[in-house]
């Protein structure tokens, strides 16, 4: 697939949704996008009830807005712009409730104020791209997860909660090759899934 194939592919929920009418493309997006609205936010440091009422909030914003959005490559990818109409959701709902979002940091360990986080799109692009980072593999993983038998998906499990490969074959009573071989058939069908979801959500 070419670059220009990529990029059309990519683009194709967005102009989708240029119709407001169009259930099934804001199905797709609601599907897509909003666990990783769900943790952004929640990295912004809401708590699980108010995130999920902001949630409501940037979806029904993105409804209004992506009609008239315009993509752009060459100023930034689809989910910076996300992120920051999030941040805007959030900034309001923190204004008008009169709550304060947990104290965050930094990389350097040293606290953000309010003030500072809300007034830096650096910050929320940040923000935005280690969310996706994180949320990418478990949208990919729920995709995939079907096709795999139930050693397979918990010996995923566990290499996910950082487990050796010793410790996985004892915990589930299986050899030490079929671990790798389980690991092996994770990453065959992962990787592109991973590349496909970039690709087409960006």
């Amino acid at each position: 697939m070419t670059e220009r194939e990529n990029w059309v592919t990519r683009v194709t929920l967005l102009e989708k949704l240029s119709d407001r009418h169009d259930d099934f493309a804001w199905r797709d997006f609601v599907a897509y996008y909003r666990g990783f609205i769900y943790g952004l936010i929640r990295r912004m440091g809401m708590n699980h009830f108010d995130a999920d009422e902001v949630v409501q909030i940037v979806l029904l914003k993105s409804w209004d807005k992506l009609p008239e959005f315009k993509y752009d490559p060459e100023k930034g990818r689809f989910r910076g712009w996300l992120g920051r109409v999030t941040a805007n959701a959030v900034r309001n709902f923190v204004r008008d409730k009169g709550r304060r979002p947990v104290a965050l940091e930094n990389d350097n360990g040293v606290a953000i104020n309010e003030r500072d986080f809300f007034s830096t799109e650096a910050e929320i692009d940040r923000l935005a791209e280690e969310e996706w980072r994180e949320y990418l593999p478990k949208l990919a993983w729920k995709n995939i997860c079907g096709s795999f038998g139930d050693n397979v998906r918990k010996t995923y499990e566990l290499l996910h909660q950082g487990k050796g490969v010793e410790i996985i074959s004892a915990e589930l009573g299986i050899a030490v090759s079929s671990v790798y071989v389980y690991k092996k058939r994770i990453q065959e069908k992962m990787l592109p899934e991973l590349r496909r979801l970039e690709r087409e959500l960006g």
